[in-house]
């Protein structure tokens, strides 16, 4: 029987309904996946005489022997297994009579494991077994299991695919094989499963690492081609712009834009604003960096040149405090803000329906609201994304799709490690602020288990005595009897009456209503309240000078991003600011691991890599948001080298071949629309 790349598994002999299923675990759809499914490793098929100590190896012999031993452990059932050069026992504990009946003296089997000593021979513990001896290669892969497969079932359904010489289409063209030596896919694909050498799957492996990285460069050049298409080309300078800074400095005449701060608004205003092409840019700046004035700025930049800017963010007390920011500031400059939020009644809801559609409201912070389809905007011209990954590409796409060609700045204060940037934003343009404000001191965080929690307290009270304020943050907001965790709203009942008796104290966390939520937030500004009990809600968008002190209850629940974003709420004055992250003393390895990373480190560039490397690309920013091919290889991510040399010849062949029509690239275009219609929305989005 033939088959294709596209044949489903479940109609490769041997599989059938059933045993798809358990493919389907493995992500294994269709014959293409099976054969690009990645061997953790091979064992080599080895003469009992060749054999190392510590090496994984296969031998294939005859039994000349079967027994029981009983031992301290337990009852081992041995095989002994001769190949003519040498007797290797086979040891398995805990057999059962009906598994131990299947091995016949003289009978031919391969065995699979690691070499360790059994007296003065060699044995295998629990070795795989295989009473089946067709394979013909050298080596044999090591595949990842799912319950019900074992890796002799899946070499001998590889080998069904292989051996009825399905079709495997090339993907590269002739000149990328001849310029990196590289085997042809066909080759390949054989290579990566039975090599006759480790070397030609060491080459199968280098080839599919650089065709992963080279196929996502390709697509992120075509959508960057697709995105550069005729914007706005806003007037030159800004008189609203110049008016806001001028309050701000009113305010606070030590302000002033770090050079950070000026070179970003240089790319943003004049470069891309200015230009007759569309912006589309990522803003990227660690936690206290000054991105949200660079926004404001460049949003009344668009509303001087008569269009609508929007703001997005992901939650609603981010987007209100944002909005109850600006509000302290642009109808002071003649600027109409608004705000647009799910919790909001209908009838204020159609009021700025109606205002949207007339023009009335020129600045527009909100959340996921605004991608509703009753919102219409007038003239919209410029959308900034707030924690941009914490939104989906096709979201994003449904807000820029209600103005004509807006201008889009993405922001996030996530730093992100250089290779992700070339990965999930490869297709914008990127703006770094790599400077804090002047005079910031780094954050002092201290690691304590909870049996120190009355020490914790004490220090916050010395420092709320100092005329200092404190956020005290839990992972949740009511007590579950499911998770041993504190709740806010337990503990705030508690600590009011009694640790913080004598002090104001206030609770925030996402159910309370918008005016109860502002109040607080009022509250705390102001320095009305000395203690802030809140839930994760206050991770972003709040700057608060005065607060100095925060603790964090259950500190291994949270992420190293989350905490480094908890910590950038407070050292935004001039004082010193002292962060404690509280947790109990059995948490996992894992969980001491970030902890530790975030007790020593403030930068978040530093942490955003390690935190890559304890999680993994495609959890650290959940890349299946992006509509990007998954990243399958192990640290093809990392190797900046390999992303960096893909990406300029993808971008080099969009550049000069963008419909990819030339007859050297006729491979290119075939191999998108056989295996990458799926992405074509994300090349098509927004």
């Amino acid at each position: 029987m033939k088959y294709s790349v596209d044949t489903p598994v479940q109609y490769l002999k041997g599989v059938g309904p059933r045993m798809a299923i358990l493919f389907k675990k493995l992500g294994i759809e269709k014959t293409e996946d099976l054969l690009t499914l990645i061997p953790r490793g091979y064992v080599r098929k080895s003469f009992i005489k060749d054999l190392r100590l510590g090496e994984d190896a296969c031998v294939l012999g005859r039994i000349i022997e079967t027994g029981n031993r009983i031992t301290s452990k337990g009852k081992i059932f041995i095989v002994r297994v001769s190949d003519g050069t040498g007797v290797l026992s086979c040891c398995f504990f805990n057999y059962s009579p009906k598994a131990t009946s299947k091995f016949k003296w003289n009978e031919l089997i391969k065995v699979e494991g690691q070499v360790s000593l059994f007296g003065q021979g060699l044995q295998f513990v629990n070795p795989r077994v295989s009473f089946s001896t067709t394979d013909e290669s050298k080596f044999l892969p090591i595949y990842p299991l799912t319950q019900g497969m074992t890796h002799t079932y899946i070499r001998k359904i590889v080998k069904e695919a292989l051996i009825n010489n399905v079709y495997i289409p090339e993907t590269l063209p002739s000149y990328i094989l001849e310029q990196h030596n590289f085997l042809s896919r066909e080759s390949t694909i054989r290579n990566l499963h039975f090599p006759a050498e480790l070397g030609l799957a060491k080459s199968a492996h280098e080839r599919l690492k650089f065709e992963e990285l080279f196929w996502l460069q390709i697509l992120l050049a075509l959508r960057k081609k697709r995105l550069q298409t005729n914007g706005i080309k806003f007037k030159k300078g800004s008189v609203l712009a110049r008016k806001f800074f001028d309050l701000l400095t009113t305010e606070n005449p030590n302000f002033k834009l770090t050079n950070a701060q000026r070179r970003v608004c240089w790319e943003i205003l004049s470069d891309d604003m200015e230009s007759s092409y569309r912006m589309n840019r990522l803003l990227q700046g660690d936690v206290g960096s000054g991105k949200t004035i660079i926004a404001i700025l460049a949003m009344l930049k668009a509303v001087e040149s008569g269009y609508q800017a929007v703001l997005m963010a992901p939650t609603e007390i981010l987007a209100e405090q944002h909005y109850f920011c600006l509000k302290e500031y642009l109808p002071k400059i003649g600027v109409n803000i608004r705000l647009l939020i799910g919790s909001q009644s209908q009838i204020d809801k159609r009021k700025l329906q109606e205002e949207l559609k007339n023009g009335e409201a020129q600045v527009i912070v909100g959340t996921h609201a605004l991608i509703e389809e009753p919102i219409k905007f007038k003239k919209l011209g410029f959308v900034v994304i707030d924690e941009q990954h914490k939104f989906g590409v096709m979201q994003r796409t449904k807000l820029i799709k209600k103005g004509k060609s807006p201008d889009v700045l993405v922001m996030t204060a996530t730093p992100i490690p250089r290779s992700l940037s070339l990965t999930i934003y490869g297709d914008l343009d990127i703006s770094v602020i790599d400077e804090l404000p002047p005079g910031r001191k780094p954050i002092i965080t201290r690691w304590v288990t909870d049996d120190k929690i009355d020490e914790v307290w004490s220090f916050i009270k010395q420092e709320l005595n100092k005329g200092r304020q404190c956020y005290i943050v839990y992972p949740i907001i009511d007590e579950s009897e499911k998770l041993d965790l504190k709740a806010a709203q337990e503990c705030y009942e508690k600590l009011k009456v009694s640790v913080f008796k004598h002090y104001e104290i206030g609770l925030l966390h996402g159910r309370l209503k918008s005016e109860e939520k502002e109040r607080v937030m009022s509250d705390f500004r102001a320095g009305k309240l000395s203690v802030l009990v809140a839930t994760p809600v206050i991770e972003v968008g709040i700057d608060i000078p005065n607060a100095t002190c925060m603790v964090i209850e259950h500190a291994e629940r949270f992420g190293i991003a989350q905490l480094h974003q908890l910590r950038g709420r407070i050292g935004r004055g001039a004082e010193q600011s002292y962060c404690i992250i509280v947790s109990p003393r059995g948490i996992s390895d894992t969980a001491k691991e970030r902890l530790k990373t975030i007790e020593f480190e403030n930068d978040g560039f530093k942490l955003a890599e390690k935190d890559l490397e304890l999680r993994g690309p495609g959890e650290f920013l959940g890349i299946q948001q992006h509509g990007l091919p998954e990243i399958r290889f192990a640290n093809s991510i990392y190797n900046t080298q390999l992303l960096l040399q893909t990406r300029e010849l993808a971008f080099k062949i969009i550049k000069e071949d963008p419909e990819l029509q030339s007859p050297e690239n006729r491979v290119l275009a075939e191999t998108i629309r056989r295996s990458y219609q799926d992405k074509l929305k994300f090349l098509e989005a927004g």
